[in-house]
């Protein structure tokens, strides 16, 4: 029996929109009735996690001595090792406690967390808060709110694990801009610049 091919239709950025930091406030205040979902909220968008990266991190990959996670478990992402920022450590460490290294950081009921709980908890979010929420849509507010923070395209490539600039724009919905046409001032001045 022949498998049918499934057809991806690609997320467009104007089908998503980036969340705006007021709403990414009420999305994180919406969580907090549940402790895990605080903390998985964050972590993806901190982080900008796909979620195979959240649900396979382990004890091991928190570096306390560096205050880095090492985020490595992504068919499609590169390999990144971003500091964790001061609002995460002292959950993060806590979570941590009474692990060993192998031992996933967020556990379910068959060791480790299943992306469909955290999908179930993107569906209680919305139905809180009335905003669509997905893990491309966190990640392109966390690329366009790090961009309005001053960081510069490579930090912000780097912290996604996007392999190109390209892959960024992508995600911004950036096309590329065509070079401006030299254009004679005097051209211009008349009006007959074609």
């Amino acid at each position: 029996m022949k498998k049918e091919k499934r057809n991806r239709t690609k997320i467009l950025p104007e089908d998503d929109p980036v969340l705006s930091k007021e709403q990414i406030r009420l999305l994180l205040n919406a969580s907090r009735t549940h402790e895990n979902h605080y903390l998985w909220f964050r972590m993806l968008y901190s982080f900008g996690l796909q979620l195979s990266e959240l649900v396979s991190l382990r004890v091991e990959d928190l570096d306390w001595s560096h205050h880095k996670i090492l985020i490595h478990h992504s068919q499609t992402l590169n390999p990144r090792n971003p500091s964790i920022p001061l609002s995460l450590r002292r959950d993060l460490w806590f979570i941590s406690q009474g692990k060993q290294d192998q031992d996933f950081l967020f556990s379910g009921r068959t060791g480790k967390l299943s992306p469909r709980t955290v999908q179930k908890m993107f569906s209680k979010l919305e139905e809180m808060t009335g905003f669509p929420i997905s893990v491309f849509r966190l990640r392109r507010s966390l690329a366009s709110h790090l961009i309005e923070a001053g960081w510069d395209l490579e930090s912000i490539q780097e912290q996604l694990g996007l392999s190109s600039q390209k892959s960024l724009k992508e995600l911004l919905g950036q096309k590329p801009k065509n070079a401006p046409r030299k254009i004679f001032p005097l051209e211009e001045i008349n009006g007959s610049a074609a």
